[in-house]
């Protein structure tokens, strides 16, 4: 949490054609879930069966050239939702890319699922080839960085701006908060 998944999968998206953020939470139902991809991708499935609706997302991204789906905070999905996974990945194997961000919570729910052999649980692991990508904490080097980038050049702000995030783990959001608090102060002079 804090490392700046949501961020930098949402500027990707945003950036690169055909790449789609799809946005998961815990009180999705399986049509929440296929209607948001369509949304996300811009594929109209009104008044569709799940299936059908689900039929025409996959054909529309397979229609594309290098498409990339993101579903961020997957890990929130309920069991019923988390499975369509599966069924995407089989349907867009080797013609889309699929990043599946969360926290390292979906690791332990997966080791879980895998141990009482809850059904679906092998499949996905397989899909993700049995592995977890793990990402390294933000440092002052990165918060130095991040404040560069968002207009602070003054080397006593940046200071300031990394000795805070150091307070609470170098977590983004706080970072986010601090520049645009001496963005805001620097504006008042």
């Amino acid at each position: 949490a804090g490392s700046g998944k949501s961020t930098t999968a949402a500027d990707y998206s945003a950036k690169h054609e055909n790449a789609f953020l799809v946005s998961c939470s815990e009180d999705m139902k399986r049509g929440d879930f296929i209607r948001e991809m369509a949304r996300v991708i811009g594929v109209n499935v009104s008044d569709m069966s799940l299936r059908a609706a689900l039929e025409r997302v996959t054909k529309y991204l397979l229609s594309l050239d290098s498409p990339l789906l993101i579903f961020d905070e997957g890990d929130k999905l309920p069991d019923v939702v988390f499975y369509y996974f599966i069924t995407i990945y089989n349907r867009l194997e080797g013609h889309c890319g699929i990043i599946f961000i969360s926290t390292n919570y979906i690791k332990r729910r997966m080791e879980c699922g895998l141990s009482y052999n809850k059904k679906g649980y092998d499949e996905i692991h397989s899909r993700i080839c049995r592995k977890f990508i793990e990402l390294t904490p933000a440092n002052s080097y990165e918060v130095t960085a991040v404040a560069r980038a968002n207009g602070i050049s003054d080397e006593k702000t940046i200071k300031a701006v990394v000795k805070d995030a150091a307070t609470c783990a170098f977590d983004m959001r706080r970072v986010r908060r601090e520049i645009h608090k001496h963005k805001r102060l620097a504006t008042l002079k």
